[in-house]
């Protein structure tokens, strides 16, 4: 399949996924991000994120959790956990189970955050290897 296509597909798909409404255009970021396995562009809604791999074809869907809300602790409200599903176009490590942390900063009047997430990916392809990976990259709000 033509890669064109499939980055298409990986759009709509998130696009499609995001439901339209003034309380959900506050909540939706779009950014670009460069890790491991792959390297790509993102969008993220509230709770939830989509990563896809432009470098490595790959797609990733995870819901995220504050852990300053979770945990009660407003200290720890630039930090999330997310746990969700990866699928990469590799030979021997395709697709899978994922959880991790990652870390947000502001910038500038909160439009714009860094961010960056560590994690591992139980691939249960060939070996059944789990990974561990990260990505690093920036948002903007719309």
């Amino acid at each position: 399949m033509n890669f064109n296509l499939w980055l298409r597909a990986a759009v709509c798909l998130a696009v499609a996924s995001f439901p339209v409404s003034s309380y959900a255009a506050d909540g939706l970021a779009a950014g670009v991000f460069l890790g491991s396995p792959m390297s790509g562009v993102t969008l993220k809604q509230n709770q939830f994120k989509i990563q896809a791999g432009i470098d490595k074809v790959g797609v990733a869907v995870d819901g995220t959790w504050n852990l300053g809300e979770w945990l009660g602790r407003m200290e720890y409200a630039p930090m999330y956990v997310y746990a969700g599903g990866q699928w990469v176009d590799d030979s021997t490590h395709q697709w899978g189970p994922r959880a991790g942390l990652g870390v947000t900063l502001p910038v500038g009047t909160g439009d714009v955050e860094l961010f960056a997430e560590a994690g591992t990916t139980w691939y249960w392809e060939e070996k059944g290897d789990i990974e561990f990976e990260g990505a690093a990259g920036a948002r903007v709000y719309f």
